[in-house]
């Protein structure tokens, strides 16, 4: 017999399916011709506790730091024991031969049952299964792939080596950090950046002084048509006079204007991998990427209806591409989108089908949707974005006509530019979503060159004033996430960035993976570094004070680029597991041996206190929104006073003066309040 581990009961039952021969079930397990597969739910083992493994440790002391033990021993979740020892009793069984591996394609998934495997100190053969697609088509093609187990070791032991360093970092500086600060704090490897984001950005909106800078417009007439054509300079002009001397300069000339116009089509959008589909679905549905996820998760795991949801890629294997007629025709006709019509030909085969891409997850297409009517109103909605995505491959690329008008006139050149849909292809399927397109008269101007004088009433210089940034929503914190490169200075560690996503589109230079994007985002709201305001998401005046003290290695995404250099190194089988823990634990031993002079607390002194809390004692310190507690961690103290509320209807802005005659017991006097009655 053959015994088959699968990552999850649905993903077991899935490979029973392509199996032929009747089905025995017993606990966990399913019999079936020469196989018997279980499952175990993910990771079924976890690293102990350093207090479980050191029982000195219970005690916080930065004498103890940071936290290594050369073995990191591991024990089976509480909530998982009988799933543990009932897959453990059936790889100790006399009647299994060999061992067939079929966890995710990924480093976690080889990961997490290869862990089990060396727990069990497992001696027998072992095979690698790898289903990307749960349907019936999808794992018979997987099971004609099967490989040798030893050939995807490599790959496990780079997310063992990333588990490690992670709780290296997080044990050792969260405790280093409570402990100076007498509060308890969280450091994370893409946590601590991913916040770093958000304060940066409140603080440039905070701190954003108004520019004023200034445009130059030239304002002509051709045929009865009114064209503005934009004086055309890369860098923000401030200063005002250089129009005003420009103005003067070429004034009262004549040149040529030149009408050109070329038709193209536009590339049709990839299929969605799961950070594009957390970021539309916070877009046109506001659902959060931990909801979105577990939402995909479901129409995988529950209704096979999708192929696997927490991949990073966009590419699909070439074969689908053969089988898609058998597939959209099913699709279509659920989704009331019969009217379409697809092209399966060679000729009009999509960008997404290319080999030379596909990672071990490709990414999320239709697989199914014979339960569609079962599906809940979000489960449509995330159901109907991928499919969409799917079918659009199939449909007509979008054709447009892009108008440009060009004026130089002594090495200065105006610009205008304009583009018009001519066929809208696959755009049909979003016809319902789509804002109308404007008409724009400038086309109806014939390509060629006319001739123009210039006035200097036709040029008109147009006063701006610069604007600050907006604060993050969920859609566009998680596509910075995906490109967080672009705030790196560092050269040589943004290019490592990039080489880390290379033929991942829409990726450019990240942190963290489409599956651990969520759950770090939801985490930060968690523990109260991140709030929501309506669809804003904006930082705590806690998470700004904790990000002031941490080092720059710790805020930035370098420590993600060099751990992805080092995992390199280990999937390649040129290095061990020890390469990355020895460089973390090097890392770690600065930061601590360089004490952080300044703590949280220290640095709230330099504030002014404008009294003492009247529940706690402590200090209260002006924040953006509130006048608050200083000990609103440490002692979990809630006591806060409003810089605006209501007085009988009328909006009144509490001063510094008001908050500290109100902490002293005297009375303010609010004056010019009208009567309820007026």
């Amino acid at each position: 017999m053959k015994l088959i581990i699968a990552e999850k009961k649905e993903l077991a039952e899935a490979i029973v399916a392509a199996i032929p021969g009747d089905k025995k079930y017993k606990g966990n397990s399913i019999t079936v011709g020469d196989y018997i597969t279980c499952w175990i739910y993910g990771h079924i083992l976890v690293h102990k506790e350093p207090e479980e493994i050191d029982p000195s440790l219970k005690k916080w002391t930065l004498e103890s730091l940071p936290i290594y033990f050369p073995k990191w021993d591991k024990k089976p979740l509480p909530n998982k024991i009988e799933l543990f020892n009932s897959v453990k009793e059936l790889m100790y069984s006399n009647q299994v031969i060999e061992i067939i591996h079929a966890g995710d394609g990924d480093s976690e998934g080889q990961y997490l049952v290869d862990e089990v495997l060396e727990y069990c100190s497992n001696k027998k053969p072992v095979k690698r299964l790898i289903v990307n697609d749960n349907t019936l088509g999808g794992v018979k093609k997987a099971f004609s792939k099967i490989d040798d187990n030893s050939n995807y070791i490599p790959l496990g032991k780079s997310a063992e080596a990333r588990a490690i360093a992670d709780m290296i970092v997080g044990f050792s500086l969260s405790r280093y950090y409570s402990i100076i600060n007498n509060a308890k704090l969280s450091v994370g490897r893409v946590q601590t950046p991913t916040m770093a984001l958000v304060v940066n950005r409140d603080n440039e909106i905070k701190n954003h002084i108004k520019e004023k800078y200034y445009n130059l417009y030239l304002k002509t007439n051709i045929n009865n048509i009114d064209i503005d054509l934009k004086y055309y300079i890369k860098e923000r002009i401030t200063d005002k006079s250089i129009y005003e001397e420009l103005i003067n300069k070429i004034g009262n000339k004549t040149s040529n204007l030149v009408v050109t116009k070329k038709e193209n089509y536009r590339a049709t959008p990839l299929p969605y991998n799961l950070s594009d589909l957390e970021s539309d679905a916070a877009t046109l549905f506001k659902y959060s990427a931990k909801k979105t996820m577990d939402i995909t998760q479901n129409l995988r795991d529950k209704y096979k209806a999708i192929t696997y949801n927490r991949t990073d890629s966009q590419y699909v294997p070439e074969e689908y591409f053969k089988e898609a007629h058998l597939l959209l025709p099913i699709i279509l006709k659920k989704l009331s989108l019969e009217y379409l019509k697809p092209d399966f030909s060679e000729d009009n085969k999509s960008r997404c089908f290319n080999n030379k891409y596909v990672t071990p997850h490709f990414a999320i297409i239709p697989a199914s949707n014979k339960d569609y009517e079962n599906f809940s109103v979000e489960e449509k909605n995330i159901y109907n974005l991928i499919a969409k995505r799917y079918i659009i491959q199939f449909l007509n690329k979008k054709k447009v006509e892009k108008l440009e008008i060009n004026l130089r006139i002594e090495d200065e050149l105006f610009r205008f530019t304009s583009i018009r849909t001519i066929e809208k292809g696959y755009t049909v399927i979003y016809s319902s979503e789509e804002k109308e397109e404007k008409i724009d008269n400038t086309f109806k101007l014939p390509e060629g060159s006319y001739n123009i004088k210039i006035s200097k009433n036709d040029l008109a210089i147009e006063e701006k004033e610069t604007k600050p940034k907006r604060p993050y929503t969920e859609d566009s914190l998680i596509l910075d996430m995906k490109s967080i490169a672009k705030y790196v200075n560092n050269p040589k560690i943004k290019e490592i960035l990039k080489k880390k996503d290379e033929g991942k589109e829409g990726l450019n230079g990240s942190i963290g993976t489409p599956a651990t994007t969520a759950t770090i985002i939801a985490e930060l709201f968690k523990r109260g570094y991140l709030i929501r305001e309506g669809r804003n998401i904006i930082s705590s005046d806690f998470a700004k004070e904790y990000l002031n003290i941490l080092p720059e290695n710790l805020k930035s995404p370098d420590t993600t680029a060099i751990w992805w250099l080092l995992q390199e190194e280990i999937k390649s089988g040129k290095e061990k597991k020890e390469i990355l823990i020895n460089y973390v634990l090097d890392e770690i031993k600065k930061i601590i041996k360089d004490k952080i002079k300044i703590t949280i607390g220290e640095n709230k002194n330099k504030k002014e206190s404008l009294g003492k809390c009247l529940k706690c004692g402590s200090d209260i310190f002006e924040g953006e929104k509130f006048y608050y507690c200083s000990s609103y961690k440490e002692k979990n103290c809630n006591f806060k006073i409003s810089k605006t509320m209501k007085v009988y209807n009328n909006d009144v802005t509490v001063s510094i003066d008001n908050v500290k005659n109100l902490l002293l017991g005297k009375e303010i006097l609010i004056k010019k309040l009208k009567s309820t009655n007026d």
